[in-house]
């Protein structure tokens, strides 16, 4: 059990640095598939491959999981999709957050694709009028949709 501890530590470390990222700055719509499933490989990869100084193969596993880990952040964060539709929406608009909602994925299969998008209430302060946003968080799109 002592030779998986360093690996496991790592990866553990790693994996709550991730939810933190995505529960912070993302506001969990991080596509996290495949860097969980990658870093739960690691604990099995660092315990074989440090033991037999295999360095590189192992530092060339470390740029698989830091590659989906960078592959797995959406394009835009929720702060800056709340600048992208308030410098692109064609009214004055005031923001309000919501809960994420789910995108339809079903006609193409990306694992780096978030399944989650940013949804938002938009009050227009002229006429009292609320409109309901959805943020494609890996495009930069944002639609209304019904309230």
């Amino acid at each position: 059990m002592k030779e998986y501890k360093g690996g496991f530590t790592i990866s553990l470390f790693i994996l709550i640095l991730l939810f933190v990222v995505n529960e912070q700055i993302y506001h969990n719509v991080m596509a996290l598939h495949a860097p969980i499933l990658f870093l739960s490989l690691h604990v099995m990869v660092h315990k074989h491959l440090i033991p037999e100084k295999r360095y590189g193969a192992y530092f060339f596993f470390v740029f698989v999981v830091g590659a989906s880990i960078f592959f797995s952040m959406p394009e835009f964060t929720h702060q800056q999709a709340q600048e992208h539709i308030l410098a692109n929406y064609n009214q004055d608009l005031e923001l309000t957050e919501q809960d994420n909602l789910p995108l339809d994925r079903s006609d193409v299969w990306h694992p780096f694709a978030p399944s989650w998008g940013y949804a938002f209430l938009g009050t227009v302060p002229s006429s009292g009028e609320n409109i309901s946003l959805l943020f494609i968080p890996d495009n930069g799109k944002f639609f209304e949709i019904a309230p």
